[in-house]
């Protein structure tokens, strides 16, 4: 019997301090802080595993509760579940939030690194299109319509044959023939 007191004895003393918290009452807001924050703490730790992290989280927490006391229902759960499931939720919520920042990071660590030009590839790349541009100029008007639409500004052949009004069969052909034609111009060693 004096096990069983015993175990809901805390309950019975927060139970009371959530409904004068709920009035404003910064006394029992700290009689519930004091009494619960070492498990709240403990909960808190063993999910976010940093003690910055912990810190911040715990006192979210007890934010929360100080703004939101009033949507506390104990027809719902004991102070003690709603005060741990809120722990766990801000928790599991920074976690993710970290792990996507670091991810972020990384990416944009990465792609920093790719959007750096060498200076010589940049000269091998203007050669190539020019070399490019001159052997587009090398095809019928028709192919290289077809070429253009389709590789360049990169339109499905259907659509490619509409705004040129032929059928999908004859952008093919032109297409096929083009690329046949800029394969030899580029193939022609470089003058």
């Amino acid at each position: 019997m004096t096990n069983v007191g015993t175990t809901s004895s805390p309950e019975l003393l927060l139970a009371p301090l959530m409904a004068r918290i709920r009035a404003r009452d910064e006394d029992a807001f700290r009689e519930l802080y004091d009494l619960t924050q070492a498990r709240v703490t403990r909960v808190v730790a063993a999910t976010t595993r940093s003690p910055e992290h912990s810190a911040e989280v715990v006192q979210e927490v007890y934010l929360y509760v100080w703004l939101n006391a009033a949507t506390f229902d104990a027809v719902q759960g004991s102070v003690y579940a709603w005060l741990l499931m809120l722990a766990r939720r801000r928790a599991v919520d920074r976690v993710r939030h970290v792990v996507r920042s670091n991810l972020r990071d990384q990416r944009d660590a990465a792609e920093s690194d790719r959007d750096v030009p060498d200076v010589a590839d940049l000269g091998v790349a203007r050669h190539e299109a020019g070399r490019l541009r001159a052997a587009l100029e090398r095809l019928t008007t028709v192919q290289r319509d077809a070429v253009v639409l389709t590789f360049i500004d990169g339109h499905t052949h259907e659509q490619a044959a509409r705004l040129l009004s032929v059928p999908v069969g004859t952008l093919k052909t032109r297409v096929r023939a083009g690329v046949l034609s800029l394969r030899q111009h580029l193939a022609a060693p470089a003058a």
